[in-house]
């Protein structure tokens, strides 16, 4: 056979391969991966591994270079390196010192980006404090930090004041920074920051840090009741940060639309993060709002947006809006986007690429999607068949749908799940890894609960995702639901726990079973409790709502209530959710009477209501 017969088959060879097993993709994904691991390693030696040197390193280069956008407001890196500097010297005047933790409570605004980095310089680790606790669940974080002082923005002070006495009874000082006034906490107003000076803090606050050290605490709802703060280590912030960059192709001309709370680490890590360190802006908007997402997109030339899969739909819900196909918007980048929704995202609005990444704060691994065609929409991640030989600590395991447990077979090891099945996510814990598993803060029995031992032989040691996962022959990882007593909505992590303990105690109730269910046209599960009253008892149902809204976030408070007379037990007295969870809110399979929050009561649920939901009429 002639020379150019054999190349020409040769090519022909290597597109097949290439289209069938995604080879090309899978050589890209790793030569990325390693160009960051190797930039990552080059930090450290350096030892320049601490998070505020992503910031540090931009300001000295481009101080007068816009970084950050706020209702209008332009700041330049030297603007924020000079507020942060002198909040960090007051900082260093109220004595906290390297590795204190620090709690603080913003939305995204300024403010918060001024107090993060003021906290980071001083080798201080910033506790970052969800704006929607209150009462109890703020205590808890506060206590559970062992912080000695809490900075928050002035429109928390309310919330702040439900524990202000516990607080100081436990020797924390608390201050309001930020834009606004309060009466009723001291203020760090401007007047008096000016006071301090804007130089640099001594950079030997940032030098000897370990890869493993904190560089800021995540609170994550989990089956606990209570939030739990999440340990993210300098090595795994560098990593996502510039994985993040590099997997969603970012430039310095890129602008990037932060709508993603900052209190979380889409918002601050992969949005706000990833545009730090590839030296683009950051558009800061305090709150997601579907009606006015086109024009900010187009007043602020937006370039990149983030999302969670509900964002993405609350804007298909909207009437077409005049500028949803004329913006500058090249992708869309997030987690959660169901398929049937990506699409219609994909095409209504004319965004070419859509990046879907799946990771959680306290994981040790993630993926990556990639996506431009009708291949792979929905999916959370893709490993080619090189990727799958070369990579084999990542495997999804069958799981007992009562129990929630692993399956195991007779050797008393995991049984693996065969393509297509559903089976949890678990990862292989190495403790001599770069990238370790550090666990929750101070909380070796929550940390215990996330890793799993003896799966596949003795001694080994596997990180639980709580994630039930499918993956396909071509390398797609689908995500299909959420193990335990966790759920999402709204964007948060939903504790079944803390919420039924909280139902439980109201006057007249026996037992109170918390779950998620699926609503039809929106993401992620809705709360349901199913009820069981005590004898001769009506429950008012106003005042429930009522003493709910007072002890929970908004996100947990149950959408729908189901009365039922008994609660099906397991044989070691857990309460049975999967039947519960099964039926949902669907009254063709619930016998007993919904109930659904209706302006700040619970109302009968009829079947026009399910009716329009599923016509996609309500927006819960």
């Amino acid at each position: 056979m002639e020379p150019a017969s054999l190349a020409a088959l040769g090519l022909l060879g290597t597109m097949y391969l290439d289209s069938r097993y995604r080879v090309a993709k899978d050589i890209n994904t790793i030569w990325t991966l390693l160009k960051v691991l190797t930039r990552v390693r080059k930090l450290e030696r350096e030892d320049r591994m601490h998070i505020y040197y992503r910031f540090k390193e931009r300001a000295k280069e481009e101080p007068d270079r816009v970084f950050l956008i706020s209702e209008n407001q332009k700041y330049t890196f030297g603007q924020l390196e000079r507020a942060s500097n002198r909040l960090a010297h007051w900082l260093l005047s109220q004595n906290v010192k390297p590795k204190d933790v620090v709690c603080m409570m913003y939305p995204n605004h300024p403010a918060f980006v001024v107090s993060f980095f003021a906290i980071s310089k001083i080798g201080a680790i910033p506790s970052l404090i969800n704006t929607s606790l209150a009462d109890s669940a703020l205590l808890h974080c506060i206590k559970i930090a062992k912080t000695n002082l809490f900075l928050f923005d002035p429109e928390y002070a309310s919330q702040v004041a439900t524990i202000e006495a516990d607080a100081k009874a436990l020797g924390v000082a608390l201050y309001a920074y930020g834009e606004g006034n309060t009466d009723d906490f001291p203020m760090l107003t401007p007047e008096l920051l000016e006071t301090f000076s804007s130089e640099d803090t001594d950079e030997a606050c940032l030098r000897n840090v370990k890869p493993s050290d904190a560089a800021m605490l995540i609170y994550t709802s989990g089956t606990t009741g209570m939030p739990k703060a999440a340990v993210s280590p300098h090595y795994r912030v560098s990593l996502t940060l510039m994985s993040c960059a590099a997997g969603a192709k970012m430039q310095r001309n890129d602008i990037t639309y932060t709508v993603l709370p900052m209190y979380h680490s889409s918002g601050l890590l992969v949005s706000f993060g990833s545009t730090l360190v590839s030296g683009g802006t950051v558009v800061l908007a305090k709150k997601f709002s579907a009606s006015r997402f086109w024009d900010d997109c187009c007043h602020y030339n937006i370039t990149v947006f983030h999302y969670i899969g509900e964002l993405c739909r609350y804007l298909l819900n909207q009437k077409p809006h005049p500028l949803e196909r004329k913006h500058n918007v090249r992708l869309a980048f997030g987690n959660g986007m169901r398929r049937d929704v990506w699409m219609q995202v994909r095409k209504r609005f004319n965004i070419p690429d859509i990046l879907e990444f799946y990771g959680s704060t306290e994981g040790v691994g993630g993926f990556f999607n990639y996506n431009r065609g009708d291949l792979g929409a929905g999916a959370i991640g893709h490993s080619g068949l090189l990727i799958r030989l070369l990579k084999r600590d990542v495997k999804l395991i069958r799981i007992d749908p009562i129990t929630e447990e692993p399956l195991r077979g007779k050797n008393g090891f995991c049984q693996v799940c065969d393509y297509g099945e559903a089976g949890e996510m678990i990862q292989r814990l190495d403790p001599n890894a770069e990238l370790p598993f550090t666990g929750y803060y101070d909380n070796k029995t929550a940390t215990d609960k996330k890793v799993l031992r003896n799966v596949f032989k003795k001694g080994d040691m596997y990180f639980r995702s709580g994630d039930l996962i499918t993956l396909d022959r071509d390398g797609f990882w689908n995500f299909n639901d959420r193990l335990g007593d966790t759920f999402r909505w709204h964007s948060e992590n939903v504790s079944t726990t803390e919420v039924a303990q909280t139902a439980s105690e109201y006057p007249g109730i026996a037992e109170a079973n918390v779950y998620g269910a699926l609503v039809p046209n929106h993401e992620g599960r809705a709360g349901m409790v199913a009820i069981v009253l005590k004898p001769n008892v009506t429950l008012d149902m106003a005042g429930f709502y009522s003493y709910l809204s007072k002890r929970l976030p908004r996100y947990a408070i149950p959408v729908f209530l189901r009365l039922v007379p008994t609660l099906s037990m397991t044989q070691t007295f857990k309460q049975q959710k999967v039947e519960l969870r099964n039926q949902g809110m669907d009254p063709e399979k619930v016998k007993e009477d919904i109930y659904w929050a209706q302006n700040n009561t619970y109302v009968p649920f009829e079947r026009e209501d399910y009716g329009r939901i599923t016509r996609g009429n309500v927006k819960l």
